[in-house]
């Protein structure tokens, strides 16, 4: 009877414990980041006794009682909910986060983290989240408490300007007429009426197409660069056009200002086979303070293989050298090799003939069409912008956005795994640290290798089964109310004999 007493002692003190699980799971179910347990019980040392039967002495065991075996986290994925801010993170499968304070290193799957005033990224209990910083698109190989400078004059508050050095332009330029002509320079008839001193320097009718673009000099403002083209003719069944890049002249900042050059930056040809593909181009700049002067240009220079020519804007610190691809590259120099337009006037063919060498790229300026038109244009720079948003894609990167299109890459958030999750320390505020039994944290990078994706603006939710709890508080319950009728009866039994001896 004594023994009785002792066996249901235990599982009352058991299934308290188990009760205290499945009420500390009840209790967390909207935590963020939270893992339910399990408790698991295990019986408790048997006591050896001896049977006879039949004259035959046996061996057998009596229980004596249940104890507790092992409360075991369950780590599977919670549900995602909709955050508030973009710094509401959720991991999309393994790892934790790493979070530090004073020295410290916890890990978390709770990603409801906010910066502080000084632009510290905190989880609610101002543990700082851990990344690596990123600086001119280089990943530190050391990770630290990520910090940004938010401040309306910090570092992040503007997006420095950048002065254009590349355009490409390729265009479609079929059904264009000859607008402009000149009998003693033909392929050049556009400079030959270019005038700096006039506003336009070229009248309305004076070019066959305007293409416009729009570039920046090195203090972020924005100037118009206009190419003019117009048709040629046929020459040998070669289609040539000529063309002409220049600027307003009001904006010249070069020698040439206030000359009839001013504004007037590159020209040159462009021949077409008969199926309307580039197979010739030559470039040359204006050095002189007249453009009729075809022996005062000199041939362009090319960068990386298209020809490229300088531009000082007035306002800006110093020239800027832009290279313009009209889709036709010349890596191995120019060929023919012409000193400048009035040294190939001897050899006219150099002008609407093949470029020796040159290679024609997958998107480039046609002849195509019965009209001209902008095919696709673009350049490289950008005026200065003001940060308008912070984004985190699916590995992490934390990148700044500015109102002029440009975005900056700041940190890499890292995640942490374990060789034993079930090792982990639980810290309270949804925090867990590393002992000998999880193994060391091992860092790495977000929807690598065996770590989850990052999923900005949500946060994990409790992985409570509330239905399974409520099943399990009762099991529990049950199993507590034998256990307590067990002593109960002993009891009642214990004194019954305790009453025989009156």
């Amino acid at each position: 009877m004594m023994g009785s007493l002792f066996v249901g002692a235990s599982g009352m003190k058991g299934y308290s414990q188990g009760m205290q699980v499945v009420t500390n799971n009840l209790s967390n179910q909207n935590t963020v980041g939270f893992k339910s347990a399990m408790m698991l019980y295990s019986d408790l040392t048997s006591q050896s006794v001896n049977t006879h039967s039949n004259g035959i002495t046996n061996w057998s065991q009596r229980g004596c009682g249940v104890a507790v075996a092992t409360n075991r986290t369950d780590f599977s994925q919670g549900a995602f909910e909709v955050g508030s801010s973009v710094t509401d993170l959720g991991i999309n499968g393994g790892g934790y986060f790493g979070v530090q304070k004073d020295g410290v290193t916890h890990y978390t799957r709770a990603g409801n983290f906010r910066f502080d005033k000084e632009g510290n990224l905190l989880d609610p209990n101002a543990w700082g989240l851990l990344g690596r910083p990123i600086k001119d698109g280089v990943i530190a190989a050391q990770s630290e408490p990520i910090k940004l400078d938010l401040s309306e004059t910090g570092s992040l508050a503007t997006s420095k300007p950048k002065a254009t050095g590349k355009i490409k332009i390729f265009s479609h330029l079929g059904g264009m007429s000859d607008t402009t002509t000149d009998s003693v320079n033909p392929f050049f008839s556009l400079v030959s009426k270019w005038d700096g001193t006039a506003t336009p320097p070229l009248g309305a009718g004076e070019a066959g197409f305007t293409e416009p673009v729009t570039v920046y000099d090195d203090t972020g403002k924005a100037h118009t660069l206009n190419i003019r083209y117009d048709y040629v003719g046929m020459q040998n069944g070669v289609k040539v056009y000529e063309y002409a890049v220049g600027i307003d002249p009001a904006e010249d900042g070069s020698g040439a200002a206030g000359t009839r050059a001013a504004g007037l930056l590159m020209s040159g040809t462009m021949s077409f086979s008969s199926n309307g593909k580039m197979v010739g181009l030559t470039a040359f700049t204006p050095t002189g303070s007249d453009p009729a002067d075809l022996g005062a240009w000199t041939q362009a220079q090319l960068v990386d293989g298209v020809p490229s020519f300088t531009a000082n804007f007035a306002g800006s610190t110093a020239p800027q050298t832009i290279s313009l691809d009209f889709g036709l590259s010349m890596d191995g120099g120019w060929n023919p090799d012409i000193a400048n337009p009035e040294a190939g006037a001897s050899n006219p063919g150099a002008f609407y003939g093949k470029t020796g060498g040159a290679t024609l790229k997958q998107s480039s300026t046609d002849s195509y069409g019965t009209s001209p038109v902008s095919n696709n244009q673009s350049q490289d720079g950008y005026g200065a912008g003001n940060l308008s948003d912070l984004v985190i894609n699916d590995k992490g990167v934390v990148q700044a956005r500015y109102s002029n299109g440009q975005s900056e890459d700041l940190y890499q958030i890292v995640l942490y795994r374990f060789n034993s999750q079930d090792g982990l320390r639980h810290e309270g505020m949804n925090h867990y640290s590393a002992t000998r039994e999880s193994g060391p944290a091992e860092e790495g990078l977000p929807s690598e290798e065996n770590y989850g994706k990052i999923v900005s603006s949500h946060i994990e939710q409790s992985n409570v089964d509330t239905a399974r709890e409520m099943t399990s508080m009762i099991i529990t319950q049950r199993a507590f109310q034998m256990n307590s009728k067990v002593v109960t009866t002993s009891d009642q039994m214990l004194q019954k004999a305790l009453e025989l001896k009156r």
